[in-house]
This record gives structure tokens, C-alpha cells and sequence, in this order.
């Protein structure tokens, strides 16, 4: 039955006629991405805070290492010394007589890619003259406080580290059995930073034997008398003369050019770039290609000079199906593919120099690392969200198994046990930094919590999958609060969860001194890193949810707000003051953002 004015008789309602239903979805659309521009303006500013931050040290000179800290783990160390000739980037250390007793080093900037919860951490490695760590300790970190704070009291994660030397550490770095519980995320994060620091990598290429030698330098550098690693990339290696003098520098393919296949597999080479910054030659190493194809490619003149004088902006950008090669007699699969993993390398090693530190957004977080594998307990907290979203679009939510069976296992496995919940300090720590590669269950959790309100008109995660939601839903069932909020209280506990919202994203955007985890208590959930705010909030929300049902949920959550403004319903057209709050924070990220500075 249709009513005038072309609206469509419901059962419970009426669907707007379709010019209604437009204006609908345009202005949900437009709320959307306020809410998606924030989250760009968060990411971009970040990472132009971290540049900036970067620039500022390496303008002061050699790194800032705080010598009380340094004496901390090596007490016989009295005074820094000059740049460190034992490890690139470091400070030595130097005893009352000004002898040199050990080196000490950061993890950032070069291990700022390693996302913990909600951000990278700068980590102290103070070793003794023999580069054996004597101590660790962190500097200073953008994750979350209490996380890390539960790293710093792990004596066991940092004894994993001592007594070793930095080339056995980078060589084989603590595994996950050393992790810190409660804080896992955070704890394997400063270990990957310590490795990267070192020139390792989060996963092995597969020509994982070693550095090239100075005999394949020398190939394209006849001079070469030392050879040495960047720091920054173990892909660059660095080449010097006899008396010290930088000959020039040498790009190696692997791993950036590990799946480009010749005739039945990758080659790993050597691009030379001299002291002007052009290519001198080619150098052919290691190969799971046919013999003798790479043999052919190897010794050819013709091909080792092919991309002679370009720089290696030229060399990247050389579109990578027409690199100019037209392919080594006897050899033109192998001798194509060689050409075409050159340019890939290039072009990889163009994007990481021109790019500042950061954990290099979302999508690069998500899939430019892999996905990290999944153990059983995981796959037992993505089951326990997989039943919650199944049981949000099906008659499950009406019946005993969505009223007590689901907020049950959801309260005890991914509240209690995993500590799996979303939170401004998680979407916000994320926004800024990435997504941590180990994070996935809390990946899967915040896509379950993210998509459905926009796209399926269900809140899914704070009507099914929150473990605080889930503690008021028992308590609304087994204790029955009967109470409302008093008339005059409303309207300013309408405002409270927005105010939050707000606090967040401007400090997130500013890079203000104020700890996310404080305004929200999920943190509480993992009590062995818990602060004392999130605790007391914790309870607080609990005792007041023992009186007026929900009264977190619906009075208190800045998460849950964001959440619910963007589920998509009959009225979306409709814009109120909280589109106001998200613009009115999109005009400060802005301005933070695009300020002359």
C-alpha cells in the first residue's frame, strides 16, 4: 500500500520514497567523511609531528643519549664520546681516563615502523665494549601508557636481550615466548624496533645468507677496502676506499624483488650507485633461476651497463613491463626479470627515503608486512566475534544464546582474557601510526565495530561484541536497576561522551600530554597494566550501572557515541549538534594540520 507522497506503508514505520531515501544516504555520506578526514588529518599530522621531530634531532648533531640512563646499566661509563665506529648511528661511551668502555644507541627513528597497541616506541640499548648489551630501557613511546609501563616492569623481556651481542640479536631476536603478558602488542613491537635498529628485519627475503661480501662490491667498486650495512636499510650497503673516502653506494634487489620470477625463480643482484648518486653497474649474485641462464646474464658486458649514468630516481621510475631490456641472448626470461627487480628496488628504496618515519598507515600496517600468523587462542576470540555479528542479524539476539550465553563468553574471553575491546586510544593510536602487525584479533574486532553501522543500520559491537557492554547487560539481567538519570542531569550527561570524543581527537591531532587510556575504562580489563584512573573509572561505571541500566553505554562511552552517530537509520538526514562536534573537531585538526609553523 503506498500513502500520498510516495512513501511506502511499513510495518513499524515508513521508508521514505526514493528522492528521500537520496538525501538520506548523501548527507549519512557526508558524515562519514568528516569522520574519515579527521582520521586522515590525525595520520598526516603524525607523521609530519614524527618528521619534524627527526629533523630537530638530526640538527642538534649525533643522537641524544642521556647519560644517566646510560649509567644506569654500565655504570663505569662517565661521559659520551664522539659518533661510535662500532655501530653506525651510535654514541661511544668513555670511561674516567676518556678509553672507551661501550657504545650506546636508540631504536628510533629507524624502529619507529614497529607499531605496538596504538604506536612505536624509542628504546635505550646501552652495551659494553664488546657490543654485549648491558641494559635496555625505553626513552620514550606514543603507545599506550599502561602498556608500556607493564614492558618496563617485565624483568624477563629485558634478560632476554642481555649478555648478547647486537649481531646474535639481530640475527635471532627474542620470539614471541618472550612477549609480556597483558602486553603483547607493545612488548614484540620494541623487539622488532631493537632488530630494525640493528639492520635486521621483521621477516627473512629469501636469500637470507648474509650481506653480500666485499668481493661482490668489488665488481662494481674495484676500489672498495670496506663495506658496511645502513643502519636504516639493510638493502643499501655502503662502500669505502682504503683511506675511509665513500666510494659510492651498492642497492640490493632482495627482498623487494623476491617474487619477480625469471624462467623458474627470483635472482638476487647488486645495482652500484657511485659518489654522484648514478649507476656504475650491475653485479648479478645469488639465483634460483636456471643454470645456465644466470650464468649468461651474469658475465654479459652489455647487460651490466645497461642502466649506466641514471640516478636512481630515473632508474625508479622506469615503467617495470618496458625496462628497456630486450633480453640477454640464450637468457631472456631470467635476464628481463633481473631488469625488472632492479627497477622494483628502486623504486622501493625511492619510496622509504622520501617517506618519514611512520608506521606507514593502515593498508601498509595491514598487508605490507603479511599477516602475522594466528594461534589457537586467537582463533578462539575471532570465533567469539564471528557468533556476536551472527547473532546481531539473526533471531540468536532474542533468545537465551544472546542474552546470557554470548555477553558471557564475550565478558570472559575477549574482556578478561584477550583485553579485546575498541577504544579511542586503540582507533586514534591507530590512525596515527598504522595498525600493529600482531594485532589481529583487534583488527578483526575494530572492522566488526566500524563497518556494520554505516553499511547495516546495527551497532553491532556495542549491542554484542563490547566486554563492558556485555558486564551491564548481566547486570541489567541479574540485578534489574530501575532507576532513570534525573530530568536536569540529561542534558549534560547527553554532552559527556561528546566532550570525550572531542578531548580525544584534538589531543590525538595536537599531540597533547594527555593519556587516551584515562577516559575510557577498557584498559581495566587487563589488570596487570592497568593505571589507577582507568580502575577507578572501571568500577565507578559498574556500581552506576547497578542503579540505572546501562548508564556507561548510554551516559559515559565516547566510543560508543562515534559508533552509534554513524549507524545509518531513518533519520541520518537529519544533521544535529553532534555533526557540529565532528566538524567543529575537523576544523582543529585542520588548523593544527595546515597552521604556518
Amino acid at each position: 500500500m503506498t500513502r500520498p507522497g510516495g512513501q511506502t506503508e511499513r510495518r513499524g514505520g515508513s521508508r521514505p520514497a526514493a528522492g528521500g531515501r537520496l538525501v538520506v544516504l548523501a548527507v549519512h555520506a557526508a558524515r562519514v567523511a568528516v569522520v574519515a578526514a579527521i582520521a586522515w588529518l590525525v595520520h598526516v599530522e603524525h607523521v609530519r609531528h614524527v618528521a619534524r621531530s627527526a629533523a630537530t634531532d638530526a640538527a642538534d648533531g649525533a643522537e641524544k643519549i642521556p647519560l644517566d640512563a646510560v649509567r644506569r646499566h654500565l655504570p663505569a661509563a662517565v661521559a659520551l664520546g664522539g659518533p661510535s665506529d662500532a655501530v653506525a648511528g651510535g654514541r661511544d661511551l668513555l670511561d674516567a681516563v676518556g678509553g672507551r668502555v661501550g657504545t650506546a644507541l636508540r631504536t628510533s627513528p629507524v624502529g619507529d615502523v614497529a607499531i605496538g597497541f596504538s604506536g612505536p616506541t624509542d628504546v635505550l640499548v646501552v652495551c659494553d665494549a664488546d657490543l654485549r648489551v648491558a641494559g635496555m630501557e625505553v626513552l620514550s613511546s606514543r603507545d599506550t601508557r599502561d602498556h608500556v609501563r607493564a614492558v618496563e616492569r617485565d624483568a624477563a623481556f629485558w634478560r632476554a636481550f642481555t649478555g648478547r651481542t647486537l649481531e646474535e640479536i639481530a640475527a635471532a631476536p627474542p620470539d614471541r615466548g618472550h612477549a609480556v603478558a597483558g602486553a603483547t602488542l607493545t612488548s614484540l613491537a620494541i623487539a622488532e624496533a631493537v632488530v630494525r635498529r640493528l639492520g635486521g628485519a621483521a621477516g627473512p627475503g629469501r636469500f637470507d645468507a648474509g650481506a653480500p661480501a666485499l668481493a661482490d662490491l668489488r665488481s662494481l667498486f674495484p676500489a672498495a677496502a670496506a663495506i658496511a650495512v645502513d643502519p636504516g636499510d639493510p638493502s643499501v650497503i655502503r662502500v669505502a676506499a682504503a683511506d675511509g673516502g665513500p666510494l659510492g653506494w651498492a642497492l640490493r634487489t632482495s627482498p623487494a624483488a623476491d617474487r619477480v620470477l625469471g624462467y623458474q625463480g627470483p635472482t638476487d643482484a647488486l645495482v652500484g650507485f657511485d659518489a654522484e648518486g648514478r649507476v656504475c653497474g650491475v653485479a648479478v649474485l645469488a639465483s634460483y633461476d636456471n643454470e645456465p641462464y644466470v650464468g649468461y646474464v651474469r658475465d654479459d658486458a652489455g647487460f651490466r651497463g645497461v642502466y649506466r649514468g641514471m640516478p636512481l630516481e630515473e632508474l625508479a621510475g622506469v615503467p617495470p613491463d618496458r625496462t628497456g631490456v630486450e633480453g640477454v641472448s640464450g637468457a631472456t626470461m631470467t635476464s628481463q626479470a633481473v631488469a625488472a627487480g632492479i627497477v622494483r628496488a628502486a623504486a622501493a628504496r625511492r619510496d622509504r627515503a622520501a617517506a618519514p618515519p611512520s608506521g606507514g598507515g593502515i593498508a601498509a600496517a595491514l598487508f605490507g608486512g603479511g599477516w602475522p600468523a594466528i594461534d589457537g587462542p586467537q582463533w578462539g576470540a575471532i570465533a567469539v566475534i564471528v557468533a556476536g555479528c551472527v547473532t546481531a542479524f539473526t533471531g540468536l539476539k532474542g533468545g537465551w544464546f544472546g542474552r546470557v550465553a554470548l555477553p558471557v563468553a564475550v565478558l570472559a574471553y575477549l574482556g578478561f582474557g584477550a583485553g579485546a575491546l575498541v577504544s579511542m586510544a586503540q582507533l586514534l593510536g591507530w590512525a596515527q601510526a598504522g595498525v600493529p602487525r600482531g594485532a589481529a584479533v583487534l583488527a578483526v574486532l575494530a572492522a566488526a565495530a566500524l563497518v556494520p553501522p554505516p553499511t547495516t543500520r546495527r551497532n553491532v559491537y556495542c549491542s554484542h561484541l563490547c566486554a563492558h557492554g556485555a558486564a551491564q547487560q548481566l547486570l541489567v539481567r541479574f540485578a534489574r536497576p530501575r532507576r532513570s538519570v534525573p530530568g536536569r542531569l540529561r542534558p549534560w550527561l547527553a554532552t559527556l561522551p561528546w566532550a570525550l570524543l572531542a578531548t580525544a581527537i584534538v589531543a590525538a591531532a595536537g599531540h597533547l600530554p594527555i593519556d587516551l587510556v584515562d577516559l575510557e575504562p577498557f584498559d581495566a580489563y587487563l589488570p596487570a597494566v592497568a593505571g589507577t584512573a582507568t580502575l577507578v573509572l572501571f568500577a565507578a561505571s559498574l556500581v552506576a550501572s547497578l542503579f540505572v541500566p546501562m548508564a556507561y553505554c548510554r551516559h559515559g562511552c565516547p566510543t560508543g557515541a562515534l559508533l552509534d552517530h554513524l549507524r545509518l537509520h531513518r533519520r541520518s538526514d537529519r544533521v544535529t549538534w553532534r555533526d557540529g562536534v565532528l566538524l567543529g573537531c575537523l576544523a582543529v585538526a585542520a588548523a593544527i594540520h595546515w597552521w604556518p609553523r
